[in-house]
């Protein structure tokens, strides 16, 4: 089980994360914005990429959520025999 002190920890970690994340996006985005001025055609370049990146960005995103979701059911099931398991069930053991 995990403590408090840890996930109030991995909680500000993701913060940092997701934020750093943005500001790559950001950055990223204001560099096409000033090569698209220098090059004309990096605008057809960029959406050719983007009709690619934008649906497999969505299906890593979906894919992950659903896999976590299925992780910790699993592991709720786990917890929930290993409680069932201590309390009261008879030992097959012994």
């Amino acid at each position: 089980m995990e403590r408090p002190e840890s996930s109030a920890r991995g909680a500000r970690s993701d913060a940092a994360t997701a934020i750093a994340l943005l500001g790559l996006v950001v950055m990223g985005a204001a560099l096409l914005g000033l090569m698209a001025l220098v090059l004309p055609q990096l605008l057809g370049i960029v959406i050719v990429i983007l009709i690619f990146a934008v649906p497999a960005a969505f299906h890593y995103l979906v894919w992950g959520w659903w896999m976590s979701q299925i992780r910790d059911e699993e592991l709720q099931r786990e917890e929930e025999e290993g409680d069932s398991s201590k309390f009261g069930a008879p030992n097959r053991h012994s």
